[in-house]
């Protein structure tokens, strides 16, 4: 199991590089690159967690890359429980000290409902 945790890890890596690399991202990640925060917000009656799916996307590069983030949360987290999804966000801020504070922000945004949601 913690085999399939390590490399959701290492592949959650060189996505969040990709993410800071990528000068298409557009309004997902946005508000994080700029130095804001990137929240996970929930609407009455709904959860509401990260881009809305529904309709037509607006930015389809970030969409599929908090999707893609998404999925492998679900990965480490399947693998190993919120233990290791708590370690795995540790980790990965470690892995860029340079990025630190924006990777935090975008992941506990991102895995904000994996293994808690209802």
């Amino acid at each position: 199991m913690r085999h399939a945790a390590a490399t959701a890890e290492l592949a959650t890596n060189a996505l969040l590089q990709t993410i800071v690399q990528s000068e298409n991202v557009g309004s997902t990640f946005s508000a994080v690159r700029d130095g804001g925060s990137l929240t996970t917000w929930r609407e009455h009656g709904n959860s509401q967690l990260g881009p809305a799916l529904g309709g037509p996307v607006k930015d389809p590069i970030g969409t599929g890359y908090w999707s893609e983030l998404h999925r492998l949360g679900e990965g480490i987290h399947a693998a190993g429980g919120l233990d290791a999804l708590d370690e795995a966000i540790l980790h990965l801020v470690q892995m860029d000290p340079v990025h630190s504070d924006w990777r935090a922000m975008v992941l506990e945004s991102v895995w904000f409902d994996v293994g808690r949601a209802s």
